[in-house]
């Protein structure tokens, strides 16, 4: 009888395993994953509000692109050498990118440089995208993370960027058909700070009504979920 029990007991272990593992493989490991909070940081996503009124619809902007999507290996390279030029990219990825509106050809990348640059393994990360991308004839611009971007300045630093790539240059100047309600805003050249609460683009506007009349102010782009005002 013991050894009856003990088979007895070994079968329901191996069903109870057997069940689990089903389990685990129906639910695809659901619960081992959760939804990041956002895709950029807040820095990341005010600086790209300030590249789309920088570029205009002339071209469009991708964020957090792998190098292995823009960058591969030359040509010709043996099995090894390959593979090792592959390793040097894997786990990295492009702040933005810069591309034509028809078929996407990447124009140039960009990166967000914020104080973690600063770390000896940043320094060498961003020494290596230099290079490849110099090998590679793609420009990289890189732009540091400021409380205030002026999109005139970004508009020329691309531009430049882009003088012998393209003939089709982008103009440092903002377009008021890239803006809702464009008499509302500053369309110069002066800097716009970014909203101390969401961190969303600010824009200057003119008050209609109150004791403030005809006065301007800074208001955030991303109101009515943000009403967040600066002084001028």
């Amino acid at each position: 009888m013991f050894w009856i029990a003990l088979a007895v007991f070994f079968v329901l272990l191996v069903i109870v395993v057997l069940a689990k593992q089903k389990q685990s493989r129906d639910d695809g490991g659901a619960l081992s994953f959760k939804i990041q909070a956002a895709l950029f940081t807040p820095a990341e996503r005010s600086f790209l509000g300030v590249l789309d009124l920088a570029v205009g619809k002339d071209f469009r902007i991708f964020g957090k692109v792998r190098v292995g999507d823009v960058l591969a290996p030359q040509d010709g390279l043996n099995n090894r050498a390959r593979t090792t030029t592959l390793n040097k990219i894997n786990r990295k990825h492009f702040d933005f990118v810069l591309c034509k509106p028809d078929d996407l050809t990447v124009l140039c990348a960009i990166e967000l440089n914020d104080k973690s640059h600063l770390q000896k393994n940043r320094r060498d990360r961003d020494a290596f995208l230099v290079n490849a991308c110099d090998g590679a004839g793609l420009p990289l611009i890189m732009f540091d993370a400021r409380r205030a971007y002026a999109p005139n300045e970004i508009g020329a630093r691309i531009a430049e960027a882009l003088s012998t790539k393209t003939p089709n240059r982008i103009e440092p100047v903002l377009q008021a058909s890239a803006l809702e309600d464009a008499d509302l805003f500053a369309l110069d050249s002066e800097i716009a700070p970014i909203c101390p609460r969401c961190s969303g683009l600010m824009m200057k506007r003119t008050a209609k009504g109150g004791e403030n009349a005809g006065k301007e102010f800074w208001g955030c782009s991303n109101f009515p979920k943000c009403r967040e005002i600066l002084a001028t």
